[in-house]
């Protein structure tokens, strides 16, 4: 027997996936969300990770370092008196530099090594050159001299560089509108 064929071809498989139409309906068209049975709304898009809030931190925290260092070199500068300037004034109000009174009964008193590094350190932190230079080989000076022995004669010895910082520590001052008057 002779197998006859079909009179007409026969359908292939249906190679795409039978599912919901490739293009939205009509009732979708509109934007307004569709909801009901068969109708899931579609799973929102990833998020991107995004350095943004990253960089407007570190921006944020540079604008704070910058405004501190800035709010503080006002200060330094404008604000806060010189400790180099106050000593001068202290002097010139027959004062101790550090502003405090003269005892009356101070007349062998001896520096004692705190006082001589504070005493320094307010000349020292001046931020006018003259000041400084002067107002520090002064004290350094005072101190030599209060280190040696009563009975060397070597305190002779610093007489001249003594009196070239107490004129120069005073015309620093007297720069600075302070006459001070040193006779101790």
């Amino acid at each position: 027997m002779i197998e006859q064929q079909p009179p007409y071809p026969q359908q292939p498989a249906q190679p795409y996936a039978q599912g919901g139409p490739v293009y939205p309906a009509p009732q979708q068209w509109s934007g307004q969300p569709v909801t009901g049975p068969g109708h899931d709304a579609p799973p929102p898009p990833p998020v991107k990770s995004s350095r943004t809030p990253l960089i407007v931190a570190a921006a944020a925290v540079f604008v704070v370092l910058v405004l501190s260092l800035g709010g503080y070199a006002v200060y330094d500068r404008f604000v806060r008196e010189d400790s180099g300037i106050a000593a001068c004034k202290a002097m010139a109000e027959d004062k101790q530099i550090d502003g405090s009174p003269k005892d009356s009964d101070a007349g062998d008193d001896k520096m004692t090594e705190a006082e001589y590094r504070e005493a320094r350190k307010i000349f020292e932190d001046s931020r006018y050159d003259k000041i400084r230079e002067h107002g520090t080989a002064l004290v350094d000076l005072l101190w030599q001299v209060q280190q040696m022995p009563a009975d060397n004669g070597g305190a002779l010895a610093l007489v001249g560089p003594m009196g070239t910082h107490v004129s120069g520590l005073q015309t620093a001052c007297a720069d600075e509108g302070y006459i001070v008057k040193m006779d101790g």
